[in-house]
């Protein structure tokens, strides 16, 4: 089931709640239809009868909602479909009775009823630790809930009459290897829906067909869209094969909140989740670093120097001597340091594999990583002399490197096939010293938040803090033909999020579509990071939910892209999505407008053209008065609202000079009504201005300063304070 905007045109208002029992994650129905309404008008009664027979007749301009008047569910409204009709209109029987499930009432496998099958397993499946079973369990409850059926998990094909056969394939056999360790197939033949995954494959082409036929949407944290359908069929010969492009898949934001119905659904598979039940084979086991995600070098020295007689290695690390990690880094070429990194790696792995209990950690060769990582810091470097002659050649990156070459190589002995990750912040192009092949670098970030990268748009200019793509593009493709020489796996870690200035959203949305595919078709990347924060005042939620499909499908077209972004916007804000796409697009040309900025040290004026909003503002903030207008429910509303309280703030901060300080006696009270809106909205709903306690909300409005002014201060010298 393809479900593009061409779906969305037909969806009308949200309709019911239904718990599908996690937590208090929901399944939101839509309401394309109603059984029996054939002419949309919200009831069924004798005009829908009506307009039915005219359609049999085909009388001129007959239209109705087919699927409304599918009855039997067929894929056609027909003389029995008009029998049933008159039925329930004379309650001789019930509408209740043409229903089941909450999305499908007819839902068939090669033309066969899914109520027919059974869900079949391997015979030495384990129930508690094997992720086909964990498969199985989810395929189970999702047709459940779309269509009402309730098919047994079996053990063994000898069982099922009809079959919905899962196959694990050896990872070390020739379609194993064909698969990697989450890739899948999914192919109907002789009316059997096989399915054949390896390690995590099988749970993740259940994902794909929960939403390519079952009707759902994975799109947020808190709930499932639920798109409602007469009938679907998975034809006779369907084959669907997928391999994903990137071995590493992490998105940040919202990730912890609903792991199970959201990160995973959405095929995520990073390890930084924080729950001992993901690291185990149930879950396939996950990708990436173990335990610390980045910044390991200070824990590990705590480890190596924390006391010798300590009863375990928990209370090693907790008596040992802990370093300030913004302002120290280790020794990169003395026997001592190396020792103490060493150590620490060595007796945090044990700690976390022999001695701890709550969370236990599985170590897999082809996808387990443990950080051997700087400080969170790009300073405070040894200044030795034989680093500073590592410096010369090779920049800082190259003394990460060197030092974790030689761990990647000595672990080997107490772990084999153990990868080291390390992130490199210093985006220096090695000389001499390049990585091994057990090794994998995590490219930190670019060197501007505004243009794409690979559209050389930067030329010479830099952010505040100097850097810009043009170099970084440079590097990035460097780095890719190193590791793809040596073997080493390049990652890259993604910076996108509104780091501080919440009520003022980074307006690098389309960034994501461009860099992604750029990144991945260019320099070999084999995971991409993106880093979550924020808060979801503005489009937090959707840039996550955009760079989840798009580091799953990088290949995408900029149509498909599109079509995920204004489904998302309808499904979390309402039918006005197609206004609040508008109301991006301005956001983005603002955004170009204001040249190359960085989004976690640029403040709002750098990231936007203040007079693009100055002169945009009414514009823009009509769009979503218009979008709020059409939001159906309770939730939509509120979020529509809080945006509307976001574009005030900046549209406000903008116009001020001309609606306040030099405006006429309807401009100041227009703006003032505006500002008490706003101010009291913020207060009311306690939203968090700022990162960190820098910047509150103030105790009171002042109309004599515009908003950013007053909420963030002045900005840096030489910033001028109007457009």
């Amino acid at each position: 089931m393809k479900k593009g905007i061409s779906v969305l045109l037909v969806l009308s208002m949200l309709a019911g709640i239904f718990v599908t029992g996690v937590a208090a994650y929901e399944n939101i129905l839509d309401d394309t239809y109603t059984l029996g309404d054939v002419n949309g008008d919200g009831v069924s009664n004798a005009l829908d009868a009506l307009e039915v027979a005219k359609y049999l007749a085909g009388a001129e301009g007959a239209q109705i909602i087919r699927d409304a008047g599918d009855m039997n569910a067929d894929g056609q409204v027909s003389a029995y479909d008009a029998l049933q009709f008159r039925l329930c209109l004379a309650q001789a029987r019930d509408w209740a009775e043409y229903e089941s499930g909450d999305a499908l009432y007819r839902f068939t496998i090669g033309e066969n009823l899914v109520s027919r099958y059974s869900i079949v397993v391997p015979a030495d499946t384990d129930p508690e630790a094997d992720n086909v079973y964990m498969a199985a369990q989810l395929l189970q409850r999702y047709v459940r809930e779309a269509t009402g059926a309730e098919l047994p998990i079996v053990f063994g094909r000898e069982e099922a009459a009809y079959g919905i056969v899962f196959h694990v394939i050896d990872e070390n056999s020739a379609l194993g290897k064909r698969l990697g360790v989450e890739g899948y197939i999914y192919e109907v033949t002789d009316g059997q829906l096989n399915i054949y995954g390896t390690r995590r494959g099988n749970m993740y082409a259940v994902y794909e067909i929960a939403e390519e036929y079952l009707g759902l949407l994975f799109c947020d944290s808190e709930f499932a869209y639920l798109y409602r359908q007469r009938t679907v069929d998975l034809p006779e010969g369907l084959y669907v094969e997928r391999v994903p492009l990137l071995d590493f898949r992490y998105t940040g934001t919202r990730v912890r909140s609903n792991v199970d119905d959201y990160y995973f659904p959405r095929r995520m598979n990073g390890m930084q989740l924080g729950s001992a039940q993901y690291f185990t084979s149930r879950y396939g086991t996950l990708t990436g670093p173990h335990f610390i995600n980045a910044h390991s070098f200070g824990y590990y020295y705590a480890m190596a120097t924390g006391p010798a007689d300590a009863p375990t290695l928990q209370e090693r690390h907790d008596q040992g001597i802990m370093v300030d990690e913004y302002n120290w880094q280790p020794c990169f070429t003395s026997e001592e340091s190396y020792e103490q990194m060493f150590m620490g790696l060595y007796l945090t792995m044990k700690m976390i594999t022999e001695e701890w209990t709550h969370i236990v950690h599985t170590f897999a060769p082809e996808t387990s990583a443990m950080s051997f990582s700087i400080c969170d810091n790009n300073s405070a470097y040894c200044t030795c002399a034989d680093c500073s002659t590592i410096y010369a050649t090779d920049g800082y990156v190259g003394g990460s490197v060197y030092i974790a070459n030689r761990a990647a190589r000595d672990i080997q002995e107490y772990y084999p096939g153990m990868k080291l990750y390390m992130i490199a912040y210093d985006h220096t192009i090695p000389q001499t010293i390049f990585p091994d092949d057990n090794l994998i670098i995590m490219y930190c970030g670019t060197g501007c938040n505004n243009h794409f990268i690979g559209s050389g748009e930067c030329g010479d200019n830099v952010t505040l803090l100097g850097g810009s793509n043009t170099y970084d593009e440079k590097a990035l493709k460097a780095w890719g033909d190193i590791c793809a020489q040596t073997g080493a796996e390049l990652w890259f870690w993604y910076y996108p999020v509104t780091y501080h200035y919440y009520l003022v959203g980074c307006p690098n949305i389309f960034n994501i579509y461009e860099d992604f595919r750029y990144i991945v078709s260019q320099y070999n990347v084999t995971g991409i990071y993106y880093e979550g924060g924020g808060r979801g005042y503005n489009f937090e939620y959707l840039k996550a939910y955009l760079a989840a499909r798009m580091i799953f499908d990088p290949d995408m077209t900029e149509e498909e892209f599109l079509d995920h972004m204004k489904e998302y916007l309808h499904v979390y804000y309402g039918d006005g999505y197609e206004e609040l796409y508008r109301y991006i697009v301005m956001q983005n040309e603002a955004g170009d407008r204001a040249g190359c900025f960085i989004n976690n040290y640029d403040r709002p004026r750098q990231m936007y053209d203040f007079a693009y909003i100055d002169e945009h503002y009414e514009e823009m903030r009509a769009l979503l008065v218009r979008a709020l207008e059409k939001a159906g429910t309770d939730a939509q509303r509120k979020r529509m609202e809080t945006l509307i309280a976001c574009c005030d703030f900046l549209g406000l901060s903008c116009v001020h000079h001309r609606y306040y300080k030099n405006g006429t006696e309807e401009t100041k009270k227009l703006y003032m009504e505006r500002y008490d809106a706003m101010y009291h909205y913020i207060k009311d709903n306690d939203m968090q201005i700022f990162s960190g306690s820098e910047y509150t909300l103030p105790s009171s409005v002042s109309y004599e300063e515009n908003p950013m002014f007053q909420f963030y201060g002045a900005e840096r010298e030489g910033v001028p304070e109007y457009p």
